[in-house]
């Protein structure tokens, strides 16, 4: 007869228990999760400040932020004429918004002179350029270890531009010097001068009693000599040098226009803060010109032409709130 097995109470062996679907990571898992995450958040950051190193030193600086007929000045570039412009109106309290808005006018007017100058068939060369640096330094151009390299490399860190900014911004002054004098050249030498006889005066209350005392038919000559604040005139019975009518002061222009020379008084007129009481003493049709007298007329053509040119351009600026923020912190730098 088969023996039956006889069971105990003891509990059997059993093996570790299958894990369950979705159950929770283990230690090691969540080190291993933790320092992926942590890692991933670095390249994130490295690559943020990568980001930010990049625009603020490579992109930004180059960024095109006025473009005029296709002529382009970089944030940069712009951001080294506001430091220039600023070192040059040192001490007169000009506001940074105006400055800016400055610089801005400065860099279209230059750009349109350019363009009118090429039109001129009006060239610059790198020659030209160095011998306009060496003329405000006051040295003969030079080589390495000259007067002119020391006193240049000294002009370049005082106004913090790289040699081919600075050279950009002399380019453009040679430009508007040679468009003035193709100007110049096509004044010619003779043109309609008047010579006036003036009381100048501080105020137009003394004015308007110069006037009257004019009319009364006191010597004018004699009233100019006691009356009037214009020194060198006053010295010759007040009468004025003989200038150019496009020389005179607007208000000036405009009392005289179309009035023959004579006994005429006319004013009081107004001029920046002083009055002019007076009378046009000579019309010379053919008067000479002086060299300054060309130079200044050739710079009022430019003017014109300026005015004009610039209504005919295509001006583009591109510059924003941070973009003027970034060119202020690096002014100089």
């Amino acid at each position: 007869m088969a023996r039956r097995e006889r069971t105990t109470g003891l509990p059997r062996a059993r093996g570790p228990k299958p894990a369950k679907a979705g159950a929770r990571f283990g230690e090691r898992e969540q080190r291993l999760a933790a320092l992926g995450v942590l890692g991933l958040l670095i390249v994130v950051l490295l690559g943020l400040f990568g980001w930010r190193y990049y625009d603020e030193n490579f992109q930004l600086p180059h960024k095109t932020v006025l473009s005029v007929n296709g002529q382009k000045y970089s944030l940069q570039y712009y951001s080294d004429r506001l430091f220039l412009a600023a070192t040059q109106q040192s001490g007169s309290g000009t506001n940074i918004s105006i400055l800016q808005q400055t610089v801005l006018t400065d860099l279209e007017n230059e750009a349109v002179i350019i363009g009118l100058a090429k039109e001129k068939g009006i060239t610059v060369s790198e020659e030209d350029i160095t011998n306009e640096i060496a003329n405000q330094l006051g040295v003969p151009a030079g080589g390495a270890g000259s007067s002119f390299d020391t006193l240049y490399r000294q002009r370049l860190k005082s106004v913090k531009m790289s040699d081919g900014a600075y050279r950009r911004y002399t380019e453009a002054q040679v430009y508007q010097q040679k468009l003035s004098q193709s100007f110049k050249d096509q004044t010619g030498d003779k043109t309609e001068m008047i010579t006036l006889r003036t009381v100048v005066s501080a105020s137009q209350e003394t004015a308007n009693t110069v006037l009257a005392l004019a009319k009364t038919n006191a010597d004018f000559g004699s009233i100019a000599q006691t009356q009037s604040t214009d020194l060198a005139s006053r010295q010759k019975d007040g009468v004025m040098d003989p200038e150019p009518a496009r020389l005179l002061p607007d208000n000036i222009r405009a009392a005289i226009a179309d009035k023959p020379a004579g006994s005429e008084i006319l004013g009081p007129v107004q001029v920046e803060t002083n009055w002019w009481v007076f009378k046009i003493d000579a019309r010379d049709p053919q008067g000479t010109l002086s060299e300054t007298q060309k130079s200044q007329l050739a710079d009022l053509l430019v003017k014109d032409a300026v005015k004009d040119g610039r209504a005919a351009a295509k001006i583009k600026r591109d510059i924003s709130s941070s973009d003027y923020s970034w060119a202020n912190d690096h002014a100089g730098k």
